[in-house]
């Protein structure tokens, strides 16, 4: 058939309709198509959920609510009301014609009070023209200020009648008053019972589902006008994002799918309908950290402004829920955003953002052990990082080893710690994975015998105080270790290191201190530690003489294995050709060559052992002669946490390309990213090897994912003032210095209670120590700590600090305590006015049951003691003796203590003194524990301070 062609054209016309017809259809399904592309959004649906769940939790809360109504009140409340009103219907006629009258004087009243208000605006502009012509011409003034006279006098009759007029309101409003109060009253007091149950009808009212609200606001093409399903975004000022080298202000859209994050009542529900763990620290309104002006994405990292679970750049915490989101949502390791979500586990290493170089920072608990984890594993000696700066080296001094160990005990520990000690912190340098195969034999033992001949022959030797020390029983000397306090730091019978914790591991592992050294040794460090090591964190347990010989008796019962004994025995032709190998990489190697040819064989193993040391950094921890002023081996990691993935080496390890897998394959096995790789010897990673278990890998990868860099502005930080000050530095002092291992303070710490049977036998809260203690008794205490507690073993040790540390401490006790201010003295003669009857009450009370005064009776049972209260004029403040007595389970929750005065019925007093007043008698009991003296008192030590 010849194709039908129109007049005038070249192409078929009845193909190009097919051809308009199909595109048109093309172009409207895909139209169609984007259009609910565009509206089907996931968080969408979330929403969706999410009212359903707002609907049946409110109705859930409302149903309480009304079963938590008194009824029979309520009954007897309307049938009030309703007689009142009844009341009131009977005098409706009067009524009546008084809200008539009410009305008529509100209409006069609105009148007048508005002739004033012009009036007044009126005056107000000819005053001022008339002020400003007066300044310019004092003489031709005189007629305008009698105009202004008049209107001020006009003014002044509006106001009066204003004021007539609304008192005239006032007395109708009283008579009208007589028939409505009762009426007003009873509602205003249903109002109240019901307030909670009228507010939560009308949130189920306004979210029940209807058909305008949830089909039409929200339908395609109609959800720009009001839509109830909408992206909520936060805009967060003062805290940023860096972005390409700029900083942005962060806008998180987190709470578009995370609705009740702020909200209490959605804690027992999945995610990302729960609420947020501790709202009154984070994200609440009366937190901190409101989610209004903190936004989620400076905690949590991840893409704020991304509304798709994916984008947003989720990150799981364990394999199970990796597993769990492959399914549900298809996730998959995100690329395009530098910092993806972190873990929760993890979430709190986002804390230094704004908390700079704190050591602790209150409400992350996880925090506070991952860095103590990374002082006890000495991770800040080998890499400098900010805030860990200064600190003393963790391990011990080797500059007088020789009177403490011998080589062959040096050599095998060094060749694996872990095989002498399962618990301790030394890593393992030699036999890794990069250097255990059968050909590395010869270099390690060539390395480990050249490091150990360094130190012998490169140290001061050590004269022990005490030469011949006496022998003591170890019975009494365990019962002194398990009892005294040595279990805050040390362990002896554990075997797990992370389940202690980094606290009771800050001192040595005891188990196998028998094998390692002498008893002169043991019996002279016990005694005096700082004789042998001046700048050791080891206190002075004041110990006598025989006390220090049963516990050194008992430590050298601690034995166990020797170690690992050398596979072989390296040549001099080995020794030769390891130090050939260090020399060749510094110097050509003809000159190598012969810089080894004119050494002896005692000159090579010291050099080899001088460049051993400094290759892998044994100097970092220890005190080593020749290495005061080397610096560290490792990389900076002050910024760590903020390193871009593309600047990790993954190599030929099989694991996902991300920081946190990096960062764990890193610190299980630190010399694994050498595998498949052509190396020679000194090429190779020398990270040691820790043996961190899954819980220490994790608390350091926390640690290691807060070094960030400094992005946050001055305003997004706390603000400075002096308790802060005092308060940063103080929390880091008594971590570094270990008091958490046997206080508890500020809610963190404590763990001795873990070691004794009673937690009333550990030693005492510190967090109120300011508030309590007297600055200037405190100070001589610490100094020359003496009893106060007589039925407690444990004993506080004398750590011999400097007066910077102690006044440092005791600056963070006072701000801790809200007492932080200017050094104040007591006048005792005004505080112990009430002494009489404080006395009568004292013994009423029977106070010195407990608390006896001076000789403490023999049949007296030591575990019903309380301290001498001899010591409370000079030790307490008077005013924390008032609150203690007030409540003392309060102030430390578990104290034996009894309360005296409970609340209710305080104030009312069940004794007959003063009234039965509590308040009275609490000050005349004050006033009489003031009068005592004659106590036990620390001495200032003079000249006591050290450096440490």
């Amino acid at each position: 058939m010849a194709e039908k062609k129109a007049v005038g054209h070249a192409y078929n016309i009845d193909f190009l309709n097919v051809v308009f017809a199909a595109s048109s259809i093309f172009l409207f399904l895909s139209t169609i198509w984007m259009v609910w592309d565009d509206f089907d959004r996931e968080w969408k649906n979330t929403q969706r959920q999410f009212t359903q769940l707002e609907l049946e939790v409110t109705r859930a809360q409302l149903a309480q609510t009304e079963r938590g109504i008194d009824k029979a009140k309520m009954t007897g409340l309307q049938q009030q009301l309703a007689a009142a009103e009844k009341a009131m219907e009977g005098n409706r006629q009067q009524i009546d014609v008084l809200n008539d009258e009410m009305a008529e004087i509100d209409a006069r009243l609105y009148r007048v009070s508005q002739s004033a208000q012009f009036a007044k605006a009126t005056y107000d502009v000819h005053r001022y023209a008339f002020e400003e012509r007066r300044t310019k011409d004092p003489q031709g003034a005189g007629e305008e200020q009698k105009a202004i006279e008049a209107e001020a006098q006009s003014l002044r009759e509006l106001n009066l009648e204003v004021e007539k007029v609304t008192a005239e309101r006032a007395a109708k409003q009283a008579q009208l008053g007589k028939f409505t109060s009762e009426v007003g009253r009873l509602q205003k007091e249903r109002g109240q019972i019901t307030f909670e149950q009228t507010r939560l009808q009308k949130v189920v009212t306004s979210i029940e589902p209807s058909l305008v609200k949830d089909y039409f606001r929200n339908a395609p093409l109609l959800d720009f006008m009001a839509p109830t399903l909408t992206v909520r975004q936060v805009a967060t000022p003062n805290v940023v994002d860096d972005v390409n080298f700029a900083r942005v202000m962060k806008m998180d859209r987190c709470t578009t799918c995370h609705l009740a994050i702020d909200r209490r009542g959605y804690e027992k529900y999945p995610q990302p309908f729960r609420t947020h763990p501790n709202l009154t620290a984070y994200v609440g309104s009366d937190s901190p950290h409101p989610v209004s002006t903190t936004g989620c994405t400076v905690c949590h990292q991840g893409l704020g402004g991304s509304t798709s679970f994916n984008d947003a750049s989720h990150y799981p915490g364990n394999v199970k829920q990796r597993e769990e989101w492959e399914e549900k949502y298809h996730w998959h390791e995100p690329h395009m955003w530098d910092y993806p979500m972190l873990p929760t586990n993890m979430t709190e290493s986002s804390c230094v953002q704004c908390h700079r170089q704190e050591i602790y920072v209150p409400n992350a608990p996880k925090l506070a052990v991952a860095y103590a984890t990374f002082e006890r594993a000495g991770c800040y000696a080998c890499h400098k990082t900010r805030g860990f700066e200064n600190l003393r080296k963790p391990g011990p001094i080797l500059t007088k080893i020789s009177g403490k160990l011998t080589q062959d005990w040096v050599k095998n520990w060094v060749r694996d710690p872990a095989a002498i000690k399962n618990v301790t912190w030394m890593p393992k340098v030699w036999y890794n994975s990069n250097s255990s195969a059968p050909a590395d034999q010869a270099r390690n033992e060539v390395e480990i015998n050249a490091a150990v001949a360094y130190l012998f022959a490169n140290n001061d030797g050590y004269t022990p105080a005490v030469a011949s020390p006496p022998k003591g029983d170890p019975k009494a000397g365990e019962q002194v270790v398990r009892t005294i306090g040595c279990l805050g730091c040390h362990i002896i019978d554990e075997n797990d290191r992370a389940a202690v914790g980094p606290r009771r591991t800050f001192g040595q592992p005891l188990k196998s201190v028998g094998s390692k050294t002498t008893y002169t040794w043991l019996y002279n460090w016990v005694r005096e530690p700082k004789h042998y090591s001046p700048a050791t964190y080891m206190p002075d347990l004041r110990l006598t003489d025989a006390q220090v010989a049963d516990v050194a008796t008992y430590l050298s019962t601690l034995t166990g294995s020797a170690g690992t004994a050398a596979p072989m025995t390296p040549t001099q032709a080995q020794v030769d050709e390891v130090l050939l190998d260090y020399l060749r990489n510094l110097m050509p190697l003809a000159e190598a060559q012969s810089r080894v040819a004119k050494m002896d064989a005692n000159a090579k193993q010291l050099d080899l052992g001088q460049r051993v040391i400094t290759r892998y950094g044994c100097f970092s921890c220890h005190e080593i002669k020749g290495f005061e002023t080397t610096q560290p081996i490792g990389v900076d990691l002050s910024e760590e946490g903020s390193k871009l993935v593309t600047r990790l080496d993954f190599a030929f390890v099989d694991i996902e390309h991300t920081k946190l897998e990096w960062f764990q394959k890193k610190l299980e096995d630190p010399r694994s990213f050498d595998q498949g790789r052509v190396l020679e010897p000194l090429e190779k990673l020398r990270m040691p090897n820790f043996h961190f278990n899954a819980v220490e890998n994790e608390r350091l990868k926390t640690a290691i994912m807060s070094f960030q860099r400094d992005v946050q502005p001055a305003s997004a930080l706390p603000a400075r003032t002096a308790k802060r000050d005092y308060t940063v530095r103080g929390r880091a002092l008594v971590r570094r210095q270990n008091c958490v291992g046997c206080h508890e303070i500020e809610g963190d710490g404590g763990d001795y209670k873990t070691v004794v049977a009673d937690a009333s036998l550990a030693p005492p809260l510190l967090t109120p120590e300011g508030a309590k203690v007297q600055p200037d008794w405190l100070y001589a205490f610490v100094q020359g700590p003496i009893t106060i507690r007589p039925w407690l073993s444990v004993r506080m040790p004398t750590f011999g600090l400097d007066d910077a540390r102690w006044n440092a401490i005791i600056d963070y006790f006072e701000a801790t305590g809200n007492s932080i201010g200017s050094f104040r003295t007591y006048d005792h003669r005004e505080l112990t006015a009430q002494a009489a009857p404080g006395k009568e009450l004292f013994t009423l009370l029977q106070c010195q049951k407990c608390h006896v005064l001076d000789t403490i009776p023999a049949d007296q049972d030591r575990a019903s003691l309380a301290p001498d209260l001899r010591m409370a004029r000079d030790r307490l403040k008077p005013e924390w003796i008032l609150d203690w007595l007030r409540n003392p389970g309060r102030i430390q929750p578990g104290t034996r203590m009894p309360q005296f005065w409970p609340t209710p019925p305080y104030p009312k007093s069940s004794y007959p003194q003063l009234g039965g007043d509590a308040d009275p008698q609490i000050r005349a009991i004050r006033d009489y524990l003031l009068t005592f003296s004659g106590g036990p008192s620390p001495k200032r030590q003079p000249g006591a301070g050290s450096t440490n």
